[in-house]
């Protein structure tokens, strides 16, 4: 899990952006993909409100929702987003989502901040549609290893760590999906810049760096960030009786 006082405000709450993240555009064209054009529509850990934004943009006919833990991207994503509806809660427990209410649900780079992925993925199974979909966007590892990573910058010796990089693969994600009713289908997808992204000021946020396949490897101070799509496809109710 996570402490009561983690906070992601310093950066999400800066000027917004006129054009939206080449991300947002892709997640949407892999939602398209799968023959989904949503009527209901929720983002969890929605920060300031971008994608929901770019979401409503997209799909004006649609009822978009945002999570989030944060209370100040609450506020802040309230006034951006000033008809649309964003709500304070934990990923983890969902409690004010009712069952089977939407059928695209996105979390987008939140999962790696959590000791453990599965309450999550739980909650964003059980509150999509028969026959939606979840759009899982963040690092999962190819190898059969999870790791749990805690980084600080190097002269705060005394500060407290960050979670944020917590390492999940693809055979422990698999393995628990398996189990999870209502699953129907799921598979990964790799992410890939198409641009180069410069180094920061700040050494944890991210940037590009030419692979020797001529690919776009992402990483920070940290690591190498393997980032990719978690798509998951929720079975209609008469698949899940067998019928």
């Amino acid at each position: 899990m996570i402490s009561a006082d983690y906070k992601r405000t310093s950066v999400y709450s800066g000027t917004e952006k006129t054009e939206p993240k080449f991300m947002f555009v892709w997640l949407c064209d892999q939602l398209e993909a799968l023959g989904v054009l949503p009527t209901r529509l929720l983002d969890v850990g929605c920060a300031s409100g971008d994608f929901l934004q770019y979401a409503q943009q997209r799909y004006p006919a649609a009822h978009c929702e945002g999570l989030e833990y944060d209370v100040e991207l609450v506020q802040l994503a309230r006034q951006r987003t000033a008809n649309l509806a964003v709500h304070q809660g934990d990923a983890n427990h969902m409690t004010s989502v009712p069952d089977n209410t939407f059928d695209a649900v996105f979390l987008t780079g939140v999962h790696s901040i959590f000791d453990d992925f599965r309450p999550s993925f739980s909650e964003c199974v059980r509150v999509a549609k028969s026959g939606g979909v979840v759009l899982i966007t963040g690092l999962f590892n190819d190898y059969p290893l999870d790791a749990r990573i805690q980084w600080r910058y190097a002269e705060h010796f005394e500060a407290p760590w960050h979670p944020g990089y917590n390492l999940f693969s693809k055979q422990s994600v698999g393995a628990f999906l398996q189990g999870v009713q209502g699953v129907k289908h799921f598979s990964f997808e790799k992410f890939a810049l198409p641009f180069d992204l410069p180094p920061q000021t700040d050494p944890v946020r991210s940037w590009t760096e030419p692979g020797a396949d001529g690919q776009r490897t992402l990483r920070n101070g940290i690591m190498p960030l393997p980032l990719e799509l978690l798509m998951i496809q929720v079975a209609k109710k008469e698949d899940a009786h067998g019928e």
